[in-house]
């Protein structure tokens, strides 16, 4: 059809260590990158809030998401795989979730999404009451990191990464896996992980890219070590919002592993 301008997906690496992936601003990753200007990246990414828009407003419809969010099938799988056994986590992280505050409509996404994240977080609670509790996304507005305060979650501006032990909850809701494995997975055993299927070999997706094939070799070896001993499921369709959810995966240590890794820091 002409008279159709196709928007090309692009990599826009800001100053502030982030990249981010465009198609149309449909898609958003995160990682470490090359120096350029904010300017060069505010040209591809909103910069201002929702008009009125406050923390408090956030956390009422933050509620309401959640209030519809419970019924759902969903829901329900994954309080069925965390109700199967006892968990040792006393962190759990979220990373590259999106700004909720920002005048575009990914934010609605990116709602529901945190709406998964307080949901097991809640699940994890019953067996540890002082799980604490991180966040890490450049587009963070004033507003979000308010408004993630009043959910008890500590934004951070870097290294979240450094939280992420054997009794952590790692969530990463669409993150690129040429960042998620060598910067946030890398030597890393969470106990238990939602986000992109991990794949123990990523060439047929490198499309030809410097960037990928650079972290190929080392992704999939990440990729091979964290599929050990671990059990997944996809989770369910969620038609409260198409894109909010769709694809991603929960991973679990598989039965003993978590004693093996309490054996091993009790002998050191």
């Amino acid at each position: 059809m002409r008279g159709r301008r196709r928007v090309k997906r692009q990599q826009v690496e800001a100053d502030d260590g982030w990249t981010t992936i465009t198609h149309g601003l449909s898609n958003l990753s995160v990682g470490k990158g090359k120096e350029v200007s904010k300017e060069y990246m505010n040209s591809f990414m909103p910069t201002r809030t929702v008009e009125g828009l406050t923390s408090e407003k956030l956390l009422e419809d933050f509620k309401k998401l959640e209030d519809r969010w419970t019924e759902t099938t969903c829901a329900k799988q994954i309080k069925a795989i965390l109700d199967r056994r006892e968990w040792d986590i006393g962190v759990a992280v979220c990373i590259g979730i999106g700004s909720f505050s920002l005048d575009w409509h990914h934010r609605h996404r990116s709602l529901w999404q945190l709406v998964l994240f307080m949901d097991v977080v809640g699940h994890l609670k019953e067996q540890n009451p002082s799980l604490t509790l991180y966040a890490q996304e450049p587009t963070f507005t004033p507003v979000d990191i308010a408004f993630l305060k009043s959910l008890a979650v500590t934004v951070v501006e870097s290294a979240v990464e450094s939280h992420i032990s054997p009794q952590t909850f790692v969530y990463a809701p669409f993150v690129d896996w040429c960042i998620l494995l060598p910067v946030f997975l890398k030597d890393k055993k969470p106990a238990l992980y939602v986000g992109n299927e991990i794949q123990d070999d990523y060439t047929a997706v490198t499309q030809g890219k410097k960037g990928s094939l650079e972290k190929l070799d080392e992704s999939n070896e990440v990729g091979k070590k964290f599929l050990q001993e671990r059990e997944m499921a996809r989770l369910e369709e969620f038609d409260m919002h198409l894109n909010a959810l769709s694809g991603l995966c929960i991973y679990w240590n598989k039965e003993g592993e978590e004693e093996d890794d309490a054996q091993s820091r009790e002998d050191s």
